[in-house]
């Protein structure tokens, strides 16, 4: 059921913690001052602690990095004008040591400082990944990631902590922390409201960014989580009801896929839509030279992507004003979304109690990104949302494909995982989304192998997940034996070949268990496509159902004129069942004067080296077989 929030949004009690709090953070949104800032003043508890501290000198410290972003922020730069006070009134001595330290010469009972946003400033080195930043735009957007608002004393990240909002009244704020709105009159016909937020702790602080906008929202359950979409547009098109049509299915296919109850009975999805609908003719083929470039100058250095949290996700992506934005949301989604099971209830302590001021990455991003990837299509696949064959052929083959540039010798997986925030490892970061996945699909394999398909990786996963849960860390360098204990001693062996080795990954022995050819450099007879033809010019960067004719210039084996519209189904060429035999033909379609006509024509065929295909084995096993259907959940063909 989809309804709208216009009231007060509290996704559980304020009482959950009864330790009283040790640093209260109070942001005033209602007044942004000059270059988009934003005064915070944060009043400091000492007496919440549970033992006596000494009044000494003491660091307050802004993160240098965060979670999931695997990249260096610097989020001190952008505080200004930071003071610091004792209850009476006297002021500390403050100065500042590097991009993200105070040193203040006593401990302090009031810090006051002004937080500039992150979109708008014009920084190149360490640029903050947009969904990892923060934006100020009065009246209109207030989104915090929390580490550019709020700083924290080393050492004492375990206390709770509460933050106040005060904001203009016809906005409302979304976080998966939990909340409470101010209530009354004032509520609806003053100028302002003031919004609570309370964290278990420093670290929960972090995990759960909030956004603060006009409400466009939509909420819904999925099994036992309750899911709320929130969404800021710059060009105020409403968005969030297309967005839960378009991800609604694909939700329900993970409910199913984790058993019918999530690890987590709330989620909020935090999107900030970018304005560029002044192109939308240009994405849709109205090529026009200068506006191109125009697009090509506001794109560059743009941060479009998602960041997972715990129980949230923030989202930075594109609008040209038709359907395109939708159709990116659905698969970033479904990712962000699965890091329910990891990194939120299975992590190192590289995670657990994360150094946000000198971070120590974890061995283990096969585990948080690789798996996660995987189970975001493993889920559609079983759940009815993409066929097999889709699947196999064009989201694995393409990750093989992709998976294939990485460079293996030079660097194990587990190398580049640690090593991730420097040179040259952290270009290899976007692997975690290919190779990654890939080695997650072959470790389910390998997985189901060894246990004669009584476990696959998801039941690992989620025993392990039971195991740790979300407030406990497992060991880092000893989770290799913890899985394998999970499983069969074999399976030591793929980790130390594929993950902690330099080995190339063993795709062809892998997918045959489940009755598959991996095919890459041999040369086949195939079909080509009739409408690639040297003889005809089609039209660029067409959408819809076909594409247009700018050009014939000699014969072709149907009838088609300049100005016409030319359809081709390229699927007909083959699919997991291999290539069309020879002497088969394919259909054609032709739209003349508004006519469509069908041509029906043998394709030519050329030796072809083939790349990282998959098909079918045309006579699996019975174990084979069965591994397929404990794999894909569709029957075998």
């Amino acid at each position: 059921m989809r309804t709208l929030f216009w009231t007060a949004l509290t996704f559980s009690s304020l009482s959950t913690w009864a330790q009283a709090l040790f640093i209260t953070y109070q942001a005033d949104l209602m007044r942004v001052l000059g270059s988009d800032q934003v005064q915070v003043t944060a009043e400091v508890n000492w007496a919440a602690l549970p033992d006596d501290i000494e009044d000494a000198p003491i660091v307050w410290q802004f993160p240098k990095t965060i979670p999931g972003t695997y990249a260096t922020e610097d989020y001190g730069k952008y505080i200004k004008g930071l003071e610091a006070y004792k209850a009476d009134g006297r002021r500390i001595k403050v100065r500042k040591k590097g991009e993200n330290t105070f040193q203040l010469s006593a401990l302090p009972d009031r810090i006051t400082y002004r937080v500039n946003d992150t979109y708008d400033a014009r920084v190149r080195k360490n640029h903050i990944f947009e969904p990892a930043g923060t934006n100020i735009a009065e009246r209109e957007n207030f989104l915090l990631n929390n580490a550019g608002f709020f700083g924290y004393f080393p050492g004492f990240e375990a206390n709770p902590v509460n933050v106040l909002l005060n904001y203009p009244a016809n906005m409302l704020g979304v976080s998966a922390l939990p909340s409470q709105v101010d209530q009354g009159l004032d509520m609806y016909l003053g100028d302002n409201r003031m919004q609570s937020f309370q964290a278990r702790d420093y670290h929960h602080l972090m995990d759960c960014p909030i956004m603060v906008t006009v409400p466009d929202t939509t909420s819904f359950y999925v099994a036992n989580c309750r899911v709320t979409l929130s969404v800021y547009s710059e060009s105020g098109r409403p968005l969030s009801a297309a967005i839960y049509d378009e991800v609604k299915v694909s939700m329900e296919a993970i409910a199913t896929f984790l058993g019918g109850e999530l690890p987590v009975d709330n989620y909020a999805f935090l999107f900030y839509i970018k304005d560029f609908t002044e192109f939308q003719g240009l994405m849709e083929g109205d090529i026009k030279i200068g506006k191109a470039f125009k697009l090509l100058r506001q794109i560059v250095g743009q941060g479009f992507g998602a960041l997972e949290h715990g129980n949230s996700s923030t989202y930075f992506l594109p609008d040209f004003g038709n359907e395109l934005v939708l159709d990116q949301i659905k698969d970033v989604c479904i990712h962000e979304f699965l890091h329910i099971l990891t990194p939120l209830g299975l992590h190192s302590e590289c995670i657990g109690h994360f150094n946000y001021a000198d971070p120590v990455m974890s061995q283990h991003l096969w585990l948080y990104e690789g798996v996660t990837e995987y189970f975001a299509g493993l889920s559609q696949v079983q759940g009815g949302v993409i066929t097999q064959e889709s699947y196999l052929s064009t989201l694995l083959a393409g990750k093989i494909r992709s998976a294939s540039r990485y460079p293996t010798e030079k660097m194990a997986f587990t190398e580049m995982s640690t090593k991730v925030l420097e040179k040259p490892w952290k270009k290899q970061y976007g692997q975690v989304y290919q190779r990654g996945a890939v080695m997650a699909a072959l470790l389910d394999l390998e997985i189901m192998r060894l246990t004669n398909g009584q476990k696959t990786l998801l039941d690992v996963v989620r025993a392990l997940n039971a195991r740790f849960g979300a407030t406990e860390s497992f060991d880092e360098a000893t989770f290799f034996q913890t899985f394998v204990d999970e499983v069969h001693p074999d399976l030591m062996d793929f980790f130390d070949r594929y993950v902690r080795g330099r080995e190339a990954l063993p795709l062809k022995q892998n997918l045959a268990y489940a009755g598959f050819d991996y095919v890459n450099g041999e040369t086949r007879s195939m079909p080509q496509s009739p409408i690639k033809n040297e003889n005809i010019k089609l039209s660029f960067l067409p959408l819809g159902a076909g594409k247009t004719v700018k050009k014939v210039k000699g014969p072709l084996p149907f009838n088609v004129e300049k100005g016409d519209l030319v359809g081709f189904d390229a699927g007909q060429l083959g699919g997991l069942e291999g290539p069309l035999p020879e002497g088969e033909k394919v259909e054609v379609r032709v739209e003349h004067e508004g006519e469509w006509t069908s041509f029906f024509v043998v394709p030519e065929r050329l030796e072809v080296k083939l790349s990282h295909k998959i098909f079918e084995q045309s006579h699996p096993s019975d174990s084979q077989q069965n591994l397929r259907r404990r794999w894909l959940g569709v029957p075998a063909s």
